[in-house]
């Protein structure tokens, strides 16, 4: 008998990197300690291009970047701003970078702008890294001139403070929803071509880590029914910070020089491993997690047993990319680690907490949205997420067809009673017994 899958419901500082802890500690609210420590890793990742991993769905297939989507979700007022801080911190050096290139963009203006039509200049090929205004338009350029200037792709890091500035522009968002899909995965193609002579025509691979804040209206504005069918919702990792009615959240803004020297250390490491010192991109660099193929598997296998007892198309359309998420910030833990093999089981543990903790709010945020409008197209219903015990669970151990029909019924969920039963038989979930009268009974055998 296969040993049963324990989901790790806590972690603690010991399992992270000594730099991650930095994150980690920089507040007493779990809430808070978890959106510390993704914020930090997605700026890691967002500095890390030339960083690729295998993942054990695709096996050897196909490489993974480490391209991560964070949304932080809070009311007004409830201390979101720490990842404006954070990501100013974190991703300085690109910042730094991207101001002087903006010099190169706007003294090219003033000189256009100075010679009207006689000036004959080229102008710059520049390269902006954090972007916290989009059009589709814009990105295709900027995407472009990556390209253009090292051969490759870089990441984007999209920030906002507050993403109602993001999709408040009329037509933005539609956009910005399209792009997000393809900006998930390396090597997917956005191109714009149009007759404008303003526009800019290209085909190029946009790649882009994020970190938005929001508060809750406005990401269920973002993510309307058609980006949680389309698959926008399970591509992002979903951050609320709680009920903090009447509660005071606490952030650690300042840190020591050790800290702070630790940071250094670990942004220049970064740099260097994307730049050299003539600012030519270095070479790929393979991350080898073959190791972690095993767990990734045990989890997605995990997973699929609760489909089969909740019925559930929501858990079951999320649970990959959860799973693909979890895989990203643990190659980049594992590259913090030093790729220490000594470290790979806190490694896996931490995979094991992350892709949980994504799943649990992809499902809690939008679970019951999707399983209220998918649509079945060989005529089966679909089985609603229920948050705690599913419908499996919550059944006797005997139990009649009316029985179950009454529990489904109860729990608003819409998969057929003849589904639920053909679909636990198949799974041998339960079996068929017959009582002394003849009545049709079903018994569990887990």
């Amino acid at each position: 008998m296969r040993k049963e899958f324990i989901p790790v419901t806590c972690i603690t500082e010991r399992d992270l990197p000594p730099v991650l802890r930095i994150f980690w500690k920089m507040a007493e609210m779990m809430e808070f300690k978890i959106a510390c420590l993704i914020t930090a890793l997605t700026c890691f990742c967002a500095m890390s291009p030339r960083l690729r991993f295998h993942y054990f769905f695709d096996g050897l297939m196909k490489w993974h970047h480490l391209l991560v989507h964070s949304i932080i979700i809070g009311q007004s007022g409830d201390g979101k701003s720490f990842s404006t801080d954070l990501m100013a911190l974190l991703m300085e050096p690109i910042i730094k970078r991207d101001l002087q290139e903006e010099k190169k963009e706007l003294d090219y203006a003033e000189r256009k702008k100075a010679k009207g039509d006689k000036c004959q200049e080229k102008p710059p090929v520049t390269v902006k890294i954090c972007l916290n205004k989009v059009t589709k338009n814009k990105m295709v350029k900027r995407a472009h001139m990556m390209v253009r200037k090292y051969g490759d792709p870089l990441t984007f890091m999209l920030y906002t403070d507050e993403l109602s500035s993001l999709i408040e522009r009329r037509g933005s968002y539609g956009d910005l929803r399209d792009m997000a899909k393809q900006a998930y995965d390396y090597g997917s193609l956005t191109s714009t071509d149009t007759n404008s002579d303003q526009s800019y025509n290209a085909t190029v691979d946009i790649n882009w880590c994020c970190i938005w804040n929001t508060t809750p209206s406005i990401l269920f504005k973002y993510m309307d029914k058609d980006a949680i069918e389309s698959g926008n919702v399970n591509r992002s990792i979903y951050m609320p910070l709680g009920d903090l009615l009447a509660s005071s959240a606490t952030i650690k803004r300042e840190f020591s020089d050790k800290d702070m020297a630790l940071i250094k250390e670990t942004q220049d490491m970064l740099m260097g491993e994307t730049y050299d010192a003539e600012d030519k991109l270095m070479p790929i660099h393979d991350v080898d997690m073959d190791w972690l193929f095993a767990a990734e598997k045990r989890w997605c296998d995990y997973q699929v047993e609760m489909v089969s007892k909740s019925g559930s198309y929501a858990r079951n359309s999320f649970y990959k990319r959860c799973s693909v998420s979890a895989a990203r910030l643990a190659t980049m833990i594992y590259h913090l680690w030093g790729e220490d093999k000594g470290k790979q089981a806190k490694v896996k543990k931490v995979y094991f907490f992350l892709a949980d903790y994504i799943l649990k709010w992809q499902l809690a945020l939008f679970g019951k949205k999707y399983e209220k409008n998918i649509v079945i197209i060989d005529e089966e219903e679909d089985g609603c997420y229920v948050s705690g015990n599913t419908l499996y669970d919550k059944m006797p151990k005997r139990f009649t067809r009316e029985q179950l029909d009454a529990k489904r019924q109860e729990m608003e969920l819409v998969t057929e009673t003849r589904k639920t039963l053909y679909v636990w038989q198949k799974k041998r979930l339960i079996v068929k017994v017959q009582t002394e009268d003849g009545a049709e009974v079903f018994e569990k055998n887990f």
